[in-house]
């Protein structure tokens, strides 16, 4: 199951529309059995797309578990849903937290046992978190489209890897990953991101094929732009901090005048 969302650049709009669709995409695929305690894991939960993900989520009933490097961020995300008035129509639940670099891919083996232990299992594990990258090929150090992949791809790759097989014994769980419309096409100065992005969507396609008779679910979505802090956080091509949003709007120009 796959998500192509649309390009458009209103923050607010492109992120609500997307957090719908990827709610609707997975009570769908669940015989729309409801999110109440379901138990969900989400990377990259402290800001951006993934910290809203987490609203949608625990406004739903949903167990969180909530993993970024951060711990002060992740808390002040357990914290802020914990003081959200639901009016008391759903029973929610305290989030967990686990602290983790997913691009130590060394350290997200020993991640993965202790989001097990949170819950003793995972119903749906969204790989959310990433970082972008804005620059030139010829100015860009092989080590910094290293960096990248680690993060985007390798990275989510490890996590899945160490959590499917207790899905596989349960013969249940949901895989998502937010990959992005760059996983499907590229653009001038997305080199790293653009590549980690095809990386990304070429193997959670074939997991996806492979896991099926284990009746396991694998959805990937791919959002146009939204403007959160993924941007002005991504890595340059010396690996500096980019900073600003000039080029993802001259991006975005280009990308409708190319295709």
């Amino acid at each position: 199951m796959e998500r192509v969302l649309g390009l458009g650049v209103g923050p607010l709009a492109a992120g609500t529309v997307g957090l719908l669709i990827l709610l609707k995409v997975i009570q769908r695929l669940r015989r729309k059995q409801n999110l109440q305690d379901k138990v969900v894991v989400i990377t990259g939960a402290s800001s951006g797309l993934g910290k809203e993900c987490a609203r949608v989520f625990h406004a739903a009933g949903a167990r969180l578990i909530l993993c970024g490097r951060d711990q002060k961020r992740l808390q002040d995300v357990v914290e802020e849903l914990r003081n959200k008035n639901n009016n008391g129509k759903i029973q929610t639940h305290t989030p967990c937290t686990v602290t983790f670099d997913l691009s130590s891919t060394s350290l997200v083996s020993s991640a993965a046992k202790e989001i097990l232990k949170c819950h003793g299992h995972v119903d749906v594990l969204i790989n959310n978190a990433g970082i972008s990258y804005r620059g030139n090929i010829l100015d860009t150090h092989v080590s910094v489209q290293r960096d990248v992949m680690e993060t985007n791809y390798f990275g989510p790759v490890a996590l899945t890897q160490a959590i499917l097989p207790s899905m596989v014994d349960r013969r249940s769980g949901h895989i998502v990953v937010i990959s992005s419309v760059q996983g499907k096409i590229s653009i001038p100065y997305r080199s790293a991101y653009a590549a980690s992005k095809h990386a990304t969507q070429a193997y959670f396609d074939c997991l996806r094929a492979e896991v099926d008779r284990f009746g396991l679910q694998v959805s990937v979505i791919s959002p146009g732009y939204i403007r959160t802090n993924l941007s002005i956080n991504a890595v340059t091509g010396d690996g500096s901090q980019y900073g600003g949003e000039i080029m993802l709007l001259l991006s975005t120009k280009l990308l409708f005048s190319l295709y």
